[in-house]
């Protein structure tokens, strides 16, 4: 079980201790605005429930938050502890939910201290309960069992049932993650005894889920079957998905260790099928993230006007000195401008502590806007990794299929299903590249040799499928002085140039769209190239041509709106790094004229003689046998027919220890290795294969940004990258590059 799906059980028990213990209806749950006239224990405990159930368990974090907030400070007023470490513990896991340790870990610790200091053992139980918590999110599992065990003896002495059934259940669950099967024994046995006495759902899933898994550890398949059974049970009629996930695998295993093959594999299919269902979730909190950056957008103008606010505020200080300045010069008598000093003075000294006060407030707001970006920024990286990987599947089998020549019939079909899977593509780059402009991780510039004709000539081709579906024509005039090998960032302008006739081919039918390309020579060894981009489309209206450029913009196109607003504020800042500026004239139902200015070094390529320029000869994979490691099924197989199209002969390995295993007895030309996979992953399997044969070229195939995975490859042995999804042409020279 991973550390997320632990962590989700663990909040599940430990909040049904409120709804456990509470005897107040959620019929009975009071508004917010009631705590206006009247609070009590009893109405802050019911806006507890009505918090966890409306803010919490809907996911709306932001009101989970403003509204924890409130309820501590209406418990504070009436002293109430016991409401203010529950609302605590509510917010501490929230900010775990967002994966903000560091705010969930202060609170808790300070929650820990209060309950110490009031000698509070139920607050000190579920304080230390969830720091434990905090420990299982940072994978710091042998803290949060020791943490998790320090305070068994305060719930056995207080009798706490729930909690420690809890504690016990959490302690088991992590040594057998961590295959300690026999140190969890006892406690599962403690966790059998407490369940008895519990009549939530949720604690009788978890028990049978848990016994029915360690059956399955201590090899009684046959045993742990029934258990699993039950749990499924429980979980479908609580609508518990991450528990089905479980129960489901270990009676998959079970049955498949029993020789039960058939119905193994049939409890496999509702593995995937709740699988699918929890990937379909995360997509859902995909999009509330995106919304989030509205609010934190919205934050930062908020700052802005409060730091034009203080800016006015020490404009009227200047202001007060110079009218304090005349007042002395015009006063006669002497007392009369010893009182005027005295009161200017401490007038000035309470503004400018309020300058203070007010500059350390809005520094400490500057601070957490800038955590949730960065949160915001781990979000994008770990989401285009789930996001990537069925995407490459998608591309890959639509290109096999579309070079199958018993499916021309459906050559149409084929063809639209991979535009739609390169547009979500698009769009999925599009949100990550205003990500990282957006976190400044892009600072500089690649300088690479690249033929500027044949960059051109491949983006115009890939936008052919789009030309057809819209009947336009395309035109391409490069001037005969631009010179065609230049020198600088051939992956920005080729991102600039696509969102711009990617815009074009848009909003524009049955029209004409024309790139233009001159040159004006700044020396020798420098070119300006000035690029044009024309269209005959909709044309874009005065109101909002200053407008476009900002994130999340769009033009309507006969009552349509396309895109997602991304595609020119993204060229706006690839443009700002190359110190350049887009220019924009467009008339409303007549066309759009774009154009912009960059600087390119000359390369010395670009002087010689055609006869001097010598092509380096194609090198065949025909019958090379190339390894491809993936733990994806679906991966495996694009990538093994991708290889077969070239007629190389691919040996395919779903861990790395089968991959080490098939090196050892194979003759392996190459190797594609994928880096996320469980158990071993890519680079320690590569690690491994160089004990032994240092000689084997290895690429890393990953769908991972490859901002992050940069700087591990280069320090390891592992020769080069391919990003999934890729482009087929991509794919095949980076392995000719290394044959």
């Amino acid at each position: 079980m991973d550390k997320k799906t632990l962590l989700t059980i663990t909040l599940i028990f430990q909040f049904a201790i409120y709804f456990a213990q509470s005897d107040y209806e959620y019929s009975k749950t009071k508004r917010f605005s009631d705590l206006q006239e009247e609070v009590t224990p009893a109405s802050i405990d019911s806006l507890i429930k009505h918090v966890l159930r409306k803010s919490y368990y809907a996911k709306d974090y932001a009101k989970t938050i403003d509204e924890g907030h409130a309820l501590i400070k209406k418990a504070e007023q009436i002293e109430y502890y016991q409401g203010i470490s529950s609302i605590s513990s509510i917010l501490g896991n929230t900010f775990l939910q967002i994966n903000d340790t560091v705010a969930a870990k202060k609170l808790f610790t300070k929650q820990l201290v209060q309950a110490q200091t009031r000698k509070d053992s139920l607050s000190y139980l579920g304080a230390s309960i969830d720091l434990a918590n905090v420990y299982i999110n940072q994978e710091e599992y042998d803290k949060a069992i020791d943490s998790y065990k320090e305070v068994l003896p305060y719930a056995e002495k207080i009798k706490d049932t729930i909690r420690l059934f809890i504690l016990n259940y959490n302690i088991s669950e992590l040594y057998l993650d961590k295959a300690e099967v026999s140190k969890a024994e006892e406690h599962i046995d403690e966790i059998g005894k407490y369940v008895v006495a519990l009549k939530a759902e949720p604690f009788k899933a978890g028990y049978e889920q848990i016994f029915g898994r360690f059956l399955y550890l201590k090899n009684k398949s046959e045993e742990a079957i029934p258990h699993l059974k039950k749990a499924i049970e429980i979980s479908k009629a609580i609508n518990y998905t991450d528990g089905l996930i479980d129960a489901y695998t270990y009676y998959a295993l079970s049955e498949s260790k029993l020789g039960n093959y058939e119905k193994a594999f049939e409890l496999q299919q509702d593995v995937d099928k709740y699988k699918k269902e929890k990937y379909n979730t995360d997509k859902i909190e995909a999009v509330e993230m995106v919304t989030a950056k509205f609010n934190v957008e919205q934050y930062k103008q908020e700052l802005k006007a409060k730091e034009l606010q203080t800016q006015l505020i020490e404009q009227e200080v200047v202001k007060n000195e110079k009218v304090l300045m005349w007042v002395l010069i015009g006063s006669s008598a002497l007392g009369l401008l010893l009182i005027s000093l005295l009161v200017s003075y401490v007038k000035r000294k309470k503004l400018l502590n309020d300058l203070k006060e007010k500059n350390i407030k809005y520094l400490l707001a500057k601070e957490k806007s800038e955590e949730l970006a960065n949160a915001k920024s781990l979000f994008f990286s770990n989401i285009s990794h789930e996001l990537r990987t069925p995407l490459y599947g998608i591309i890959g089998l639509s290109s096999i299929l579309m070079d199958d020549v018993t499916l021309e019939e459906q050559k149409e079909d084929v063809k639209s299903l991979k535009f739609s899977a390169d547009y979500l593509l698009s769009l999925i780059n599009d949100v990550l590249q205003i990500s990282k402009l957006d976190a400044k991780k892009e600072k500089t510039l690649g300088k690479v040799t690249f033929n500027l004709r044949e960059l051109v000539s491949g983006i115009m081709k890939s936008f052919e499928f789009l030309k057809v579906q819209n009947t336009n024509t395309f035109n391409v005039n490069i001037s005969k002085n631009t010179p065609n090998i230049l020198i600088g960032d051939d992956v920005k302008l080729s991102q600039i140039l696509i969102n711009l006739v990617g815009n074009a081919c848009k909003f524009t039918e049955n029209g004409i769209i024309s790139l233009e390309i001159e040159s004006n020579s700044a020396g020798s060894e420098a070119a300006n190239i000035t690029f044009k981009i024309k269209d005959t489309g909709i044309g874009i209206p005065l109101s909002k041509q200053h407008e476009i450029f900002d994130e999340f913009t769009q033009v309507s196109n006969d009552g349509e709106y396309q895109g997602t607003g991304l595609g020119l504020p993204i060229v706006k800042k690839l443009l700002e790094l190359h110190e350049s500026e887009i220019t924009l004239e467009s008339e409303e139902g007549k066309g759009t004229q774009v154009s912009f200015t960059i600087t390119y070094a000359i390369s010395e390529d670009n002087y010689k003689a055609s006869k001097e320029i010598i092509l380096l000869p194609k090198i065949s994979i025909n019958n090379k046998t190339i390894l491809v490691v993936d733990d994806n099924r679906i991966n495996r197989i694009v990538t093994q027919k991708m290889l077969e199209k070239y007629k190389a002969k691919p040996l395919v390995a779903e861990s790395g220890e089968r991959a080490i295993e098939i090196v050892k007895e194979e003759e392996i030309d190459l190797i594609l290795m994928d880096i996320n996979m469980p158990g071993m992953n890519g680079l320690e399997t590569t690690e491994a294969i160089r004990a032994f044969n240092s000689d084997v070229p290895v690429i890393a195939l990953t769908a991972v940004e490859i901002e992050e995975m940069r700087d591990t490859i280069e320090n390891s042995t592992i020769c080069d990258i391919i990003i999934k999804p890729y482009d087929e042409l991509v794919f095949v020279e980076t392995i000719l590059k290394h044959m």
